[in-house]
């Protein structure tokens, strides 16, 4: 059995107003019409609905439960149809967000903020994983949006910078160079470094080979690692580590973080990213919000 929209509606203003004349005047219909819409009703559920005499209209017993569940019917309506509404405006519904571990430290967290207040009836649900794995989810559509390290330049990904960082010398703040100003690249090369996995890290795996290329340096790395594990492994005396300055603002009272002599030399970039042609209003809202963060890079 299947009731439209049409007999509900006069069921629940003939409830309303018990009067059937009223009733059909509030849905602009005339009163025969909206006799037979109650009747036809009736016969649907099977029993009477309305105790109808010359003076008056009283709702039977069946007629008080049926009007219980029909308001709670068009509530739900109501809320579907603003739902509806919204998601298809970009207002509403939900938006899957890969994030970089980094970028909760970043200038980024701040832009999140603002998306979220200005999207109030939007679901933000963010996951933190590598950047791999986000270009995977996002080609599978499991996510609808990444902010990420930039990996590959496939066609298929819509992306912009969003922020640009320098790298800094994680070290033990016992570390006889924990108070330095700045360290170079060259004196970097010198200690025990903890890399990166280039299944899990490649874009920090390939910056740090570049740099000490650049510098003519081959460094030692004891260990491969993954952020913000890197920082643990540093802590435990394991060696020291090249991070993006937005780690700094962990404020580990065992670790001391030096600025690069030149950190133009190695400089960590965040995206965003999404496929081409979605269909979702909410990813070009989030994309708008994440293009107003700071993109200027943190003193270094």
């Amino acid at each position: 059995m299947f009731l439209d929209d049409r007999l509900l509606a006069c069921f629940c203003a003939a409830a309303e107003e018990l009067h059937f004349g009223r009733a059909a005047a509030r849905l602009f219909m005339s009163q025969p019409p909206f006799s037979q819409q109650i009747k036809r009703l009736e016969a649907m559920v099977g029993a009477p609905l309305f105790v109808r005499t010359t003076r008056s209209v009283r709702l039977t017993p069946a007629g008080e439960v049926m009007y219980q569940h029909a308001r709670t019917i068009a509530g739900q309506t109501r809320v579907m149809l603003r739902a509806v509404r919204q998601a298809a405006e970009g207002e509403g519904g939900s938006l899957v967000v890969g994030i970089a571990p980094t970028a909760a430290y970043s200038p980024v967290a701040d832009a999140l903020y603002r998306y979220r207040v200005a999207h109030p009836e939007v679901t933000l649900d963010l996951r933190e994983m590598n950047s791999v794995t986000m270009e995977a989810m996002l080609r599978a559509r499991t996510i609808d949006v990444a902010v990420m390290r930039p990996m590959s330049m496939d066609p298929e990904f819509d992306r912009f910078e969003v922020f640009r960082e320098p790298m800094m010398l994680a070290l033990r703040r016992d570390h006889r160079w924990a108070g330095r100003r700045r360290v170079s690249v060259d004196q970097a090369a010198t200690l025990p470094l903890i890399g990166y996995s280039q299944q899990a890290s490649p874009y920090f795996r390939g910056m740090l080979q570049a740099m000490f290329a650049d510098a003519g340096k081959s460094p030692r790395f004891v260990q491969d690692s993954v952020i913000p594990t890197v920082l643990t492994l540093v802590e435990i005396g394991v060696g020291a580590a090249i991070v993006p300055r937005s780690l700094a603002r962990l404020r580990s009272e065992s670790l001391a973080f030096v600025p690069l002599q030149d950190p133009s030399r190695a400089m960590a970039t965040i995206v965003v990213a999404s496929l081409h042609g979605h269909a979702n209003l909410a990813v070009d809202h989030f994309r708008a919000a994440l293009r107003q963060a700071d993109r200027k890079p943190a003193p270094g």
